[in-house]
């Protein structure tokens, strides 16, 4: 298998040599570096810049377009397209790993994600791996996949439309749910690992924007589901989406959200004791204090 590795960089990215360095360590056959239009144009180190092909995109267009990118400037021999952000990082032997799985016959193999923090020490946080592929309802529960852990075969990413994607967030988990309904299967490769950095200028450190993007997400891929299912993904939603307003301080419209999460069924008593917390001032600034990495 011919690989090509996609790492798409905006703006400073002090992590992007240390990924780099782990992904050029496995020997694929490609990596593309992808600027998608940093203020100030990126420039690669030396060492990167004889290894790396690096593609510039004047106009911002967010994670998905910058990998639609890179995909478009691989070559055809490429036939797998790995995935690493810059803010993570490869182990050694995890790339081989993730390649055996698909050998095995999987279209989209993943590794196991350690979190680590800005300091690159492990937080204690565990990320569950599923046992095997997911299936369709838990791939619409939750986003159990790690990018910077996805390899996918180049012929079932392309059929599934590539990695275009209106969500300017939750776009991976887009192109699970796109994969899976168009009957990729999936495999876990558990021996594998990749370091998933937390850190605040993380995308997904926005909890009311990544509330918005997964409800978004949830009615999109609706039909995938039963009603209840979808249902209680969009209560989570909600309730996720009332812990971002509050956090910026705009109550009435978490009010607002957490009785739409109400309706739609979702947890009754967490729920009630959140508008409760809403409705008088000295609990209010105790609220829209939780991790804004949704499970």
């Amino acid at each position: 298998m011919r690989v090509g590795v996609l790492v798409p960089v905006h703006g400073f990215a002090p992590y992007l040599p240390e990924a780099l360095d782990t992904v050029l360590a496995e020997e694929p056959a490609a990596v593309v570096v992808i600027d998608d239009g940093s203020p100030q144009p990126l420039a690669l180190h030396p060492d990167h810049a004889q290894q790396c092909r690096l593609v510039r995109r004047e106009q911002r267009g967010g994670p998905a377009a910058a990998r639609q990118t890179g995909l478009e400037a691989l070559d055809a021999q490429i036939d797998v397209v790995a995935l690493c952000d810059a803010d993570d990082a490869w182990t050694a032997g995890s790339l081989a790993s993730r390649l055996r799985a698909l050998e095995g016959g999987a279209d989209v193999a993943f590794a196991r994600a350690e979190i680590v923090g800005v300091d690159g020490q492990p937080t204690g946080e565990a990320w569950p791996l599923p046992a095997g592929g997911p299936s369709v309802e838990e791939l619409y529960r939750a986003n159990p996949l790690c990018t910077s852990s996805v390899v996918v075969r180049r012929a079932v990413l392309e059929a599934a439309g590539g990695f275009t994607s209106p969500l300017a967030l939750a776009e991976d988990w887009d192109l699970w749910l796109r994969l899976v309904a168009g009957g990729a299967s999936f495999a876990a490769a558990p021996q594998a690992v990749v370091r998933y950095r937390r850190h605040p200028g993380g995308l997904t450190a926005d909890i009311e924007a990544l509330a918005r993007a997964q409800h978004r997400l949830h009615a999109r891929h609706a039909a995938l589901v039963a009603d209840r299912a979808r249902r209680r993904a969009q209560a989570r939603d909600l309730a996720a989406l009332a812990d971002g307003l509050a956090a910026r301080g705009a109550h009435r419209e978490a009010r607002v959200a957490l009785r739409g999460s109400m309706r739609l069924g979702g947890p009754a008593p967490r729920s009630l004791a959140r508008l409760l917390a809403l409705a008088l001032p000295g609990l209010r600034r105790r609220a829209g204090r939780r991790t804004p990495y949704l499970g």
